[in-house]
């Protein structure tokens, strides 16, 4: 994770070419984080991902809303990134976990088999 006052590592062509997957949320975990750290601290990316988070919304508020109201597209720009960030730390909560799962049904599995082959063995 890129902390203040850090450059991300993602350069700003790249970030540009995730900005539809970013859109669609279909940025894997590592992908979403380093798009994110890289928005931050990169203006012009920023202004970038506004403008299509800006049509996107347009789009989906003329496909939607008859009431005329307006949007403020900012803020909901605003709001998007931090569930994205949220998004992130669920899926590593997620993976931390099924990591501890696995290893605690590997070494009861070890278990298992040791305790099988010393009955086996204590039999013969």
């Amino acid at each position: 994770m890129i902390r203040r006052g850090q450059i991300s590592e993602l350069d700003c062509r790249t970030a540009e070419s995730m900005v539809a997957k970013y859109m669609n949320h279909t940025l894997k975990t590592d992908e979403l984080e380093e798009f994110l750290d890289h928005i931050e601290h990169c203006p012009s990316c920023y202004d970038e991902l506004e403008t299509y988070f800006i049509v996107n919304k347009v789009t989906q508020q003329l496909d939607e809303q008859e009431d005329g109201s307006v949007l403020d597209f900012q803020k909901l720009l605003e709001q998007d990134i931090r569930r994205s960030r949220r998004n992130i730390h669920k899926r590593r909560g997620i993976q931390f976990a099924g990591g501890i799962l696995t290893m605690i049904l590997t070494a009861a599995l070890v278990i298992f088999f040791i305790f099988i082959f010393f009955e086996i063995k204590h039999f013969w």
